[in-house]
């Protein structure tokens, strides 16, 4: 079975992207509207506030808010009235604010970097092992004296 393209009616991926009635054109649409909407909220929010609260959605005249701790949770629910009039002037059909937690992804645990023992270094570290007394150390000692990297098999 082949695979032949029709004339007339093959699009290019490019236009199939940036077409504004494309589910794929929309998601990014609605992604820049969030991102603008983020912006105004970050700068009506107070600045200890700022960084803890990120934009989820705005659906129905209802702004969804995200953070990671119930505290920042309970200060904006203090501040939600005031909020609210500072974004109506941007957004006039705002209704409601709503905001949940949602606690924050860890960060990446960094990369261990694996360090090389050179043969003359396991052979010194060795040669301690056995000159110590403390029975913990000294095997501690061997097992990385004895330590052999996949290339040094």
């Amino acid at each position: 079975m082949s695979i032949k393209a029709r004339t007339g009616r093959t699009k290019s991926l490019n236009a199939l992207i940036n077409k504004d009635t494309s589910i794929f054109g929309q998601v990014l649409n609605k992604a820049a509207y969030l991102k603008q909407l983020e912006t105004l909220v970050k700068a009506a929010l107070p600045a200890e506030l700022r960084d803890f609260f990120r934009v989820a959605n705005y659906q129905n005249q209802r702004l969804t808010l995200l953070t990671g701790s119930a505290g920042n949770l309970t200060q904006l629910r203090f501040l939600e009235q005031e909020l609210i009039r500072s974004l109506k002037k941007q957004l006039p059909e705002l209704e409601k604010i709503e905001a949940l937690v949602r606690p924050d992804p860890p960060p990446a645990r960094p990369k261990i970097k694996k360090t090389r023992i050179t043969p003359h270094a396991r052979k010194v570290m060795a040669e301690l092992a056995n000159e110590i007394q403390h029975a913990r150390l000294k095997a501690s000692l061997h097992r990385i004296a004895n330590h052999k990297e996949e290339n040094d098999q």
